[in-house]
């Protein structure tokens, strides 16, 4: 009887063991959990300001990686694309940027990373910054052509992490509008709120499609609803 125990609890253990293995080394659940779309962003000082960047780095199940940047600057909006390998070794993450050194990060234990990031084309080093996980399928730049006594080019760019950056370039010399706040989406529905809290809007998003009430002109300054599509 005595040896029957022994057995059985060596190989109780040698289960519990064989388990504990499979989840360390991110064979099952915990490795699927760390493939995904993080978001983050920073503050830096240029061009005389204050520049916003936002950028979201996606892990894919194939060990590669893409990080997509975004900033506005003057009349524009930048993107920044980067693509590499990436590999999970326990709490260290290594991404390799194509073309150049592998790059370590970590996995924090709270789920979000911590790794590196080179925001622009630009940028002369990177800011290291840490990024959560993020489920946003609204999330993507939207676009219009809209005509009048001038063509405007309207862009609208909604961030992984819920900030949204607005802006409507005129074809001629006139100033061109720039909005940012905060946007959030309940089924169809999209609020938008400005920077400032001194605005607050709604509109739909339907089809890749948002129609949303924003200003096109500077000099009209009021607001007229528009499509802008991704």
């Amino acid at each position: 009887m005595a040896n029957w125990q022994t057995r059985s609890k060596k190989k109780l253990f040698g289960l519990v063991l064989a388990a504990a293995l499979v989840c360390f080394f991110g064979f099952g659940a915990a490795n699927a959990a760390k493939v995904g779309t993080y978001a983050g962003g920073h503050l830096t000082p240029g061009m005389g300001g204050v520049i916003n960047y936002t950028y979201s780095l996606e892990l894919k199940a194939d060990g590669s990686y893409e990080l997509k940047s975004y900033f506005v600057l003057e009349d524009a909006l930048y993107e920044f694309v980067e693509t590499g390998t990436y590999q999970v070794n326990g709490s260290k993450l290594i991404v390799t940027p194509q073309g150049e050194d592998a790059l370590e990060g970590t996995v924090n234990e709270n789920g979000s990373i911590t790794v590196p990031i080179k925001p622009s084309q630009m940028a002369r080093q990177r800011t290291e910054s840490t990024l959560v996980l993020r489920d946003n399928p609204v999330a993507g730049v939207y676009r219009a052509t809209l005509q009048g006594p001038t063509t405007v080019e309207a862009t609208l760019y909604l961030a992984l992490g819920g900030d949204y950056f607005y802006l409507a370039v005129p074809g001629n010399d006139a100033e061109h509008v720039y909005e940012q706040g905060f946007y959030s989406v309940n089924g169809t529905k999209i609020t938008f709120s400005s920077a400032d809290g001194l605005d607050s809007f709604e509109g739909t998003v339907v089809n890749n499609t948002i129609t949303a009430p924003f200003v096109v002109s500077k000099v009209m300054g009021m607001r007229v609803e528009i499509d802008l599509t991704r």
